[in-house]
């Protein structure tokens, strides 16, 4: 399970390969109750966040996986060159930490809960 969440970020949200979301995720993974589910989602969420930082990079700090689950504590960084959920482009780097949940079926990812460090997306608005 960890290689899937490994791959999650590593090769989709990092490296822009769309493609992989279509191995990854289950045909129900919908993030925060989206219009659009399974595979498509997250290659939306990958889009978006890749507009607004061209050069994002996951850094993972940890994963831990456990029954059918994998907890990740995460650092993301780049350069905000776009709209940032609501932030207008401030054309510096920027970092946010959050800590994310996600369930497991079928050897990909089904549900995911994350938790962003309100402190860290506060300081990206400066």
């Amino acid at each position: 399970m960890k290689d899937v969440i490994k791959r999650f970020y590593d090769e989709v949200l990092n490296a822009g390969d769309l493609d992989v979301a279509d191995e990854i995720v289950g045909p129900g993974f919908a993030p925060r109750g989206g219009e659009v589910a399974g595979p498509e989602a997250l290659k939306q969420v990958a889009r978006y966040l890749r507009s607004a930082l061209p050069d994002l990079r996951f850094d993972i700090e940890d994963l831990i996986a456990e029954g059918d689950r994998v907890a990740t504590r995460w650092t993301l960084r780049g350069t905000h060159e776009g709209d940032f959920f609501g932030f207008p482009p401030t054309g510096k780097p920027l970092e946010v930490r959050a800590c994310v949940i996600f369930r497991m079926e079928n050897g990909k990812v089904a549900e995911i809960w994350p938790v962003i460090d309100s402190n860290s997306l506060v300081a990206a608005r400066r």
